[in-house]
């Protein structure tokens, strides 16, 4: 074959094979382009997602913890056996399915989904040894191509200079693709490129498929957010939709926090607010009630992340007014906080406009907002310069080798690690296994540390 030939991997014969049975590589990896065939009790759907949410949820947790490549792979496979073994790819294709329609819903879900499926599914490829590889790539038809031995040899010691000066394996190790293809290997001249291909090791095909799988999967989420709204008020309201409407609250294994607790000791004073945000609340919300406190205002964006934080630890709506005509008093007379301001805070509690019962802010979203001048909202452990972020934690009575280890998190964009330190060493070494992925879980589990710091 020619240097600039072109051998496609998929041929009829292969097409007419695939067509009758599935290979072992489509059982293993799926771009779940088809509604799994099967039958399953509503029971099932819900425990079978709870099962496929922990293995994404404990993907992240490697990933925020800078775990090795080979430690990701083992603790995957770990997961998968754990939670997604039995009736495998019954289980794994009804579970993928039922979590796009819990997650569809807001930009946040799905760029989370999206996220850690993409990671499940690299490491799934990844396993697979070459020729199952060759296998799924004929499955989903990719633009891929073979090397014969011919142009192996001809091209060998120029492979070799690409991969560290030794090529230890044979032509059938390695495809053919269009360099565009794979632009984050060319960039790091880690494949050699010839006429417009680019030879990739089968260890290296990775990038290519995961990028297909997130196209695909990003394209189908769109679909779905604007299909089933439909569907669930009409077809599935009583069956399906209370399902897909728990799981959708499952967000990174945390509640969503939309309900107020209004009862016994779940409510929340006015009068507690500055001891409960000394002690339990996340640095985040701290700044936000310091800066209130100091300035007697926030701007609108803090005013939305404090304020439904407050709601979703149990402040009620009529102590919220009272709360934050209070604080703004000194600035704000209280007929103008009543035209302008408590219409925002009747609305918060779904009292006004819409009436929706809006949601604490998660992690995920405190984290991608940016505050800008005199804005104090946003994650102090993205946001703050590191002087800053030092004296807040030497505020907390955390220095030394602790306080190096909290900023080596921050620095490293690892915001939820380092707040979950940071709980860890202010509330007696109590440790959040899940990780901390929303301000009002963080609070919640500093209460129950019992903690009297």
């Amino acid at each position: 074959m020619a240097a600039t030939g072109f051998t496609p991997i998929l041929s009829g014969d292969a097409k007419a094979t695939r067509n009758k049975q599935k290979t072992r590589a489509a059982r293993v990896v799926s771009l779940y382009e088809r509604p799994p065939p099967y039958d399953a009790a509503l029971e099932e759907l819900e425990a079978f997602s709870l099962d496929r949410l922990k293995v994404l949820r404990g993907i992240e947790r490697l990933r925020l913890s800078n775990a090795s490549e080979a430690e990701l792979r083992q603790k995957t496979k770990e997961l998968l056996r754990k939670y997604l073994s039995g009736d495998e790819l019954r289980k794994d294709k009804i579970s993928h399915f039922m979590l796009r329609l819990a997650y569809c819903q807001t930009k946040d879900n799905r760029d989370w989904l999206v996220d850690k499926e993409c990671e499940l599914f690299r490491v799934r490829f990844e396993e697979l040894v070459h020729k199952e590889q060759k296998d799924f790539l004929q499955d989903i038809e990719l633009q891929v191509g073979l090397v014969d031995q011919e142009e192996f040899e001809r091209v060998k010691g120029s492979l070799a200079a690409a991969h560290g000066g030794k090529i230890t394996g044979t032509h059938r190790e390695f495809f053919k693709v269009p360099f565009e293809a794979v632009p984050s290997l060319v960039a790091t001249r880690r494949v050699f490129v010839n006429r417009g291909w680019a030879y990739v090791g089968a260890h290296q095909m990775a990038p290519l498929v995961v990028g297909r799988f997130k196209e695909h999967l990003a394209k189908a989420l769109q679909i779905t957010a604007k299909a089933w709204p439909h569907v669930a008020a009409t077809d599935e309201s009583n069956r399906l939709a209370p399902i897909v409407s728990f799981l959708s609250k499952q967000y990174q294994g945390s509640s969503d926090y939309t309900e107020v607790q209004t009862s016994g000791n779940s409510v929340v004073t006015l009068d507690e607010i500055p001891n409960l945000a000394k002690r339990h609340f996340p640095m985040c919300m701290k700044h936000l009630h310091a800066s209130l406190m100091s300035n007697n205002h926030l701007k609108h964006q803090g005013r939305m992340q404090f304020g439904l934080f407050l709601k979703g630890i149990g402040l009620p709506l009529e102590q919220a007014l009272q709360f934050w005509k209070t604080a703004f008093a000194p600035k704000v007379p209280g007929d103008k906080f009543e035209k302008q301001y408590a219409y925002n805070v009747r609305h918060n509690y779904g009292k006004e406009g819409k009436r929706a019962d809006y949601t604490p802010y998660s992690c995920m979203k405190v984290i991608s907002t940016t505050p800008g001048s005199g804005e104090h909202h946003g994650c102090p452990y993205k946001t703050f310069s590191e002087s800053s972020l030092r004296a807040q934690l030497q505020q907390l009575q955390i220095t030394g080798s602790d306080q190096r280890q909290v900023l080596e998190l921050s620095k490293n964009h690892h915001y939820q690690l380092a707040c979950g330190k940071v709980l860890q060493l202010t509330h007696n070494g109590f440790q959040a296994e899940e990780g901390i992925n929303h301000p009002n879980q963080y609070y919640k589990l500093a209460k129950d540390a019992n903690c009297n710091c």
